[in-house]
C-alpha cells in the first residue's frame, strides 16, 4: 500500500513540475490578453528591461508582439504560430520573445506603430510583429503573419530561419537605419504657426470633400464611427449654423443607429463595421467606443430631442452597465468571437440569427407567422442571411416598426441567452472608464437620473485607481493597481472631473480637477513637448487619433478651460502652444485631427465662464445657452458675471441679459 501511495505521489509529483513547466512568465502578469499566451509553447516574456538582458546574456535576438484580449487576428495568429511546438520550439531557439498588451502599454505600441509605419510607408494595426536586435535596433515589421505563405505574406517559418542566417551585426546595421528614420520622423520643428481664422468653414468643407454621402460616415470600408468626428461637426454648427454640419453629423448617427454596428437586440456599438453600409460589424465592443458616442448621441439630442437618439443613449448605457460594470467601474471590451455548439470560437455566433431556426423560435413563443415575418424583415433577419452565407445580423430596414417588434426582440434576446456571452477583458483602464463616464455626465442631456450614476462611477474609478496622490492606468477586479497613470489617463480623467463639476458644482471635483492639471505637467511636459507617459520610454505625444480621441488635443482643451476659469495665463501659454505647435497640420486637413481641431476653435471662439452662487447656477443649464463653448463657476457673488480668459464682459443681476450678451457674440 505505501509502494503504491509513492508512486501516485511521484506521479502527481511529475505530472505537477510538467503543468507548471508548460507556462511561462506571463502566467504572473494580471493583463487578460498576457494570460492568455501563459501556456504557450512560445517562451513569452512580459515588456521589461529582463527580457532584453536575458536576449544579450544568451546572445538572442527579440520578437516582440502586441496585440490585445479581443483583436480576432490576434487570436487567429495565435492558434496558427504560438500554440505550434514546432514554432515555437524554432522561435525560442533564435529569440527572446516578447508578448505586450496595447492596452496595458499604449506608449509602446505607439512607438512601434511608428517603426511600422516607417519600415512599410503604411499605417500598421494588430497583431503587430517586430523583430529586433537586444539592443532595441528593429529589422522586421509586419501585422499578421501566416505561418506558411499566404494572403500575400511570407510564412513566420521561413522569415524566422531566413534571419538565423544573418549575422546579429549585420541586422543590428539595417536596424539602426530603421532607428534613424524613426527618430527624424519624431524630430518636431519648434516653429509656431499662426492660428487660422476661418477653420470653422474651412473644417465643414474638408468633410465635404470625403463624406459618403451615399451611406453616411467618414470612409468607405471598413467603416468607424470617428465618434470625435461627428462631435466636432455638432460643434461646427453650433459655432456657424451651418446646416450641412449638422446634416453630416445627424446622417452619421442615424445610419449607425439603425445599421448593424449598433447591437439592435440589447443595446450597444460594436467597434466598426467591415462593409461600407454599416451591416456587417466586426463584433467586439469596445468601453471607449461606446463612451465616445454616448457623448455624440446626447449633443445631437441636445439639438434635435429625436427620440431615437434617447433610446440609443439608453439602451447603451443599460448594456454597458448590464455587461461592463463591476463594482461601479467598467470592465474594457468584450469579444468578436464566442463558443458556437461545438464549442468552438466563431466570430458573431452569439449575435447573429439563422432565420428559420428564429423563425421557429418566435412561432413556438406564441407569434403569428405574419408578426414574425414583419418583425424578422424589420430586423434584416432573412433566408439569405447577411453573414457567414445564410446567418443575418441584426440591423433596421424599414422607417416604420411593426407593432409586435419589442416582443419579437424579447424573445430574440431569449434565443441568445441559450448562447455563451463572448469573453469580457475584466482590466478596469482609467482612461476609457474617463471617456465612459464623460459619456455618461452628457447622458444628462437627455436624462438627469445619469449625473448621480456618472458620479457613482467616477468615486469608483478615482477609489481604485488614485490612491495615495498616485493615478494608475489600469488594474484588474480585486488586484491593487501597480502600472502608474499615462498621458491619456490624466487627460481624460481630467476631462472627466471636468464635466463632473459642470454637471454638480462641487467642490472636491474641482478641486482634483486642479491637481490632476497640476500633476500632469509634472509628469508629462518637458520643454515644450508633451511625453505619453513617464517610464523611461521617450514615446511623444501627437494630435493623432488612433482609436480614440488624441490625448494630447484634450490636454489642450484641459488647460485652456483651467485658465480660462483661474485666469492663469501660464496654462493659457501652454495650451495655446500646443496648437500653435501643429497648426500648419491642423489647418492642412482639419477634420483629420478634430479633437486639435476643436482645440484651435475654442483658441478662436473663446470659453467662457458664467460665475455666481451656488444656487444662482443651479437655476439654469448651460446647454440652453447657444454657445458652443459655455460653463458654470461657483462664485462668492449673488449677480451672474460672464468671463472669458482675460476679461469680463457681462455683469447683471437678471440671467436672461447674460445670456442674451453671451449669444450675441457669435453674430458679431
Amino acid at each position: 500500500m505505501k509502494i503504491i501511495t509513492l508512486i501516485f505521489f511521484l506521479s502527481f509529483f511529475v505530472l505537477f513540475r510538467e503543468s507548471a513547466a508548460a507556462s511561462n512568465s506571463l502566467a504572473k502578469e494580471t493583463s487578460p490578453y498576457l494570460l492568455q499566451h501563459k501556456d504557450n509553447p512560445v517562451d513569452w516574456h512580459p515588456w521589461g528591461e529582463e527580457a532584453f538582458l536575458k536576449a544579450k546574456k544568451e546572445n538572442k535576438l527579440i520578437f516582440l508582439s502586441i496585440g490585445y484580449s479581443t483583436c480576432h487576428w490576434c487570436h487567429v495568429m495565435a492558434h496558427e504560430s504560438f500554440e505550434n511546438e514546432h514554432f515555437a520550439k524554432l522561435l525560442n531557439k533564435y529569440f527572446i520573445s516578447i508578448k505586450v498588451d496595447r492596452e496595458e502599454l499604449p506608449h509602446i505600441d505607439a512607438y512601434y506603430q511608428k517603426v511600422y509605419a516607417t519600415m512599410n510607408s503604411k499605417g500598421g494595426g494588430w497583431p503587430l510583429t517586430i523583430m529586433m536586435t537586444a539592443d532595441k535596433k528593429p529589422f522586421f515589421s509586419g501585422t499578421y503573419v501566416p505561418l506558411s505563405a499566404g494572403y500575400g505574406s511570407r510564412g513566420l517559418m521561413d522569415i524566422i530561419n531566413s534571419v538565423a542566417t544573418i549575422s546579429h551585426q549585420k541586422l543590428a546595421q539595417m536596424g539602426e537605419k530603421v532607428l534613424l528614420s524613426v527618430e527624424q520622423s519624431q524630430k518636431f520643428s519648434n516653429h509656431k504657426a499662426q492660428l487660422m481664422s476661418g477653420l470653422a468653414n474651412k473644417t465643414i468643407s474638408d468633410f465635404k470633400s470625403y463624406y459618403d454621402f451615399n451611406n453616411s460616415g467618414f470612409s468607405n470600408r471598413p467603416k468607424f464611427p470617428e465618434a470625435s468626428k461627428i462631435i466636432l461637426l455638432l460643434k461646427l454648427y453650433e459655432i456657424t449654423k451651418n446646416k450641412e454640419s449638422l446634416d453630416m453629423s445627424l446622417s452619421a448617427l442615424d445610419a449607425m443607429a439603425k445599421g448593424g454596428i449598433y447591437d439592435q437586440i440589447e443595446g450597444g456599438f460594436y467597434r466598426y463595421t467591415v462593409d461600407e453600409k454599416w451591416q456587417i460589424p466586426h463584433f467586439e465592443k469596445m468601453l471607449y467606443t461606446n463612451g465616445e458616442l454616448l457623448e455624440a448621441y446626447s449633443l445631437a439630442y441636445k439639438h434635435t430631442k429625436n427620440p431615437l437618439y434617447k433610446k440609443i443613449i439608453d439602451e447603451t448605457i443599460a448594456q454597458m452597465d448590464k455587461r461592463f460594470q463591476i463594482g461601479g467601474v467598467y470592465m474594457s471590451a468584450s469579444n468578436a468571437d464566442s463558443k458556437n455548439r461545438e464549442g468552438k470560437n466563431e466570430e458573431g455566433f452569439y449575435f447573429v440569427y439563422e432565420h428559420d431556426e428564429a423563425f421557429e423560435y418566435l412561432k413556438k413563443r406564441g407569434l403569428k407567422e405574419s408578426v414574425i415575418n414583419a418583425a424578422l424583415g424589420y430586423l434584416g433577419i432573412t433566408e439569405d442571411g447577411n453573414f457567414e452565407g445564410h446567418l443575418s445580423n441584426p440591423h433596421i430596414t424599414a422607417d416604420v416598426a411593426p407593432k409586435a417588434l419589442q416582443r419579437a426582440k424579447e424573445l430574440l434576446l431569449e434565443m441568445r441567452k441559450t448562447r455563451e456571452y463572448p469573453f469580457v477583458d475584466n482590466k478596469i483602464n482609467t482612461a476609457w472608464n474617463a471617456l465612459y463616464i464623460k459619456g455618461k455626465f452628457k447622458a444628462a442631456i437627455a436624462d438627469k437620473k445619469y449625473v448621480m450614476q456618472a458620479k457613482k462611477s467616477l468615486d469608483a474609478l478615482l477609489e481604485k485607481m488614485y490612491v495615495e496622490g498616485e493615478l494608475y492606468h489600469q488594474s484588474v477586479p480585486n488586484v491593487k493597481p501597480t502600472q502608474k497613470a499615462l498621458l491619456e489617463d490624466y487627460a481624460f480623467l481630467t476631462s472627466a472631473l471636468f464635466e463632473a463639476y459642470q454637471a454638480t458644482l462641487e467642490q472636491r471635483y474641482f478641486k482634483l480637477y486642479k491637481e490632476i492639471v497640476e500633476k500632469s505637467i509634472t509628469l508629462f511636459y518637458r520643454e515644450g513637448r508633451w511625453l505619453e507617459s513617464n517610464d523611461g520610454f521617450v514615446t511623444y505625444a501627437d494630435i493623432s487619433e488612433r482609436a480614440y480621441a488624441s490625448a494630447l488635443a484634450q490636454q489642450s482643451i484641459n488647460l485652456l478651460n483651467y485658465a480660462t476659469v483661474l485666469a492663469d495665463m501660464k496654462k493659457f501659454a501652454m495650451a495655446k502652444e500646443i496648437a500653435e505647435l501643429y497648426s500648419a497640420t491642423i489647418n492642412a486637413s482639419p477634420s483629420s485631427y478634430p479633437t486639435a481641431t476643436l482645440a484651435s476653435l475654442m483658441f478662436e471662439y473663446e470659453p467662457i465662464f458664467i460665475k455666481s452662487t451656488k444656487s444662482n447656477l443651479d437655476s439654469f443649464d448651460a446647454n440652453d445657452i447657444k454657445y458652443p463653448f459655455v460653463y458654470r463657476y461657483v462664485y462668492d457673488a449673488d449677480e451672474y458675471l460672464a468671463c472669458k480668459i482675460n476679461s469680463c464682459f457681462s455683469y447683471d443681476t437678471e440671467f436672461e441679459k447674460v445670456k442674451k450678451d453671451i449669444e450675441s457674440l457669435l453674430k458679431r
